[in-house]
C-alpha cells in the first residue's frame, strides 16, 4: 500500500512563528491521523537559491496534498508565494504540456488568514488560489479564510480554549476532507470563517493599541499619519 505525502507550504515572512503556521501546522497535525506523511516548509527559505527551489519544486512534485497558509497583504498574496507558485507552475507545464494525463493526481488546498476582524475580506486571495490551482492543474479542494487573525498570532490553536472552538471544529473537519480527496464541506467553510472574538469592537481596539506599542518600541510613532506617496497639492 502506497502513504500518501502532505506538505504544508507557509507562507509568511514570520516563519514558524506566525498565524500561519500556526493555523497550517494545527491542519497538518490531524491529518497526520490518517496515517499520511506529512512535511512542513517555509517558502522563504525554500526558494531563496537556485540550488533550494530545485529541491523544492521536487518536494512538490513528491506530494499528494499541497496545503498553503500564507496571510492576505493588501488584498493579495505575498510576493514570496506568488513567486513560488509561478514556480510551481511553470515547472508542471515543462512537465505535462504535451500530456497532462501523465500528471501525478495532486490536490491543492489553501488557507488564508487576515488581521481584519471579517473572513470574507480574504475571498479575493482565494479566487486567485483557485486560478492558480486550474493553471497549475491541480485539484482545488477549497479554501479555509480566517479572520481576526491577529487573535492567533503564533499561537498554538489547541492552547487557545474555547476562543479557537469553531476554528479547530472546522480544521478537524478539513482533514477529514483532504485525506478522502474531497471538496472542503461547507461545515469547514462556515466554522472556520466564524469570528473567534464576537465584539469586533474589542478586537479592533486591542489591535489598534498593539499597532501604537509596536510604533512606538520602533521610534516611528509620530510617523503613523505620514502619507509619503501623496501628491502634494498644487
Amino acid at each position: 500500500m502506497t502513504i500518501k505525502k502532505a506538505i504544508l507550504l507557509i507562507g509568511s515572512p514570520k516563519g514558524m512563528e506566525s498565524s500561519s503556521a500556526s493555523l497550517g501546522t494545527y491542519l497538518l497535525s490531524k491529518i497526520e491521523e490518517y496515517d499520511i506523511m506529512t512535511e512542513k516548509v517555509h517558502l522563504h527559505s525554500e526558494i531563496a537559491t537556485e540550488a533550494k527551489r530545485i529541491m523544492f519544486l521536487d518536494k512538490i512534485e513528491e506530494a499528494d496534498f499541497i496545503i498553503l497558509a500564507a496571510p492576505l497583504y493588501v488584498d493579495t498574496l505575498p510576493a514570496k508565494v506568488i513567486k513560488a507558485l509561478r514556480l510551481i507552475a511553470e515547472k508542471r507545464k515543462t512537465l505535462y504540456f504535451d500530456d497532462i494525463k501523465s500528471a501525478k493526481n495532486q490536490s491543492f488546498i489553501a488557507v488564508v488568514n487576515c488581521g481584519f476582524p471579517e473572513a470574507e475580506q480574504n475571498k479575493t486571495a482565494l479566487k486567485i488560489y483557485q486560478e492558480f490551482a486550474r493553471e497549475a492543474k491541480l485539484k482545488y479542494l477549497g479554501g479555509i479564510a480566517v479572520g481576526m487573525g491577529g487573535a492567533v498570532s503564533g499561537k498554538s490553536l489547541s492552547e487557545m480554549g474555547g476562543m479557537a472552538k469553531d476554528l479547530v471544529a472546522g480544521l478537524d473537519q478539513a482533514a477529514d476532507d483532504i485525506v478522502r480527496n474531497h471538496q472542503l464541506s461547507d461545515f469547514v467553510v462556515e466554522k472556520t470563517s466564524k469570528p473567534m472574538i464576537s465584539q469586533k469592537w474589542l478586537y479592533t481596539l486591542v489591535g489598534n493599541f498593539t499597532w501604537r506599542f509596536q510604533a512606538l518600541r520602533n521610534g516611528v510613532y509620530s510617523r503613523m499619519k505620514d502619507r509619503p506617496y501623496q501628491k502634494e497639492e498644487a
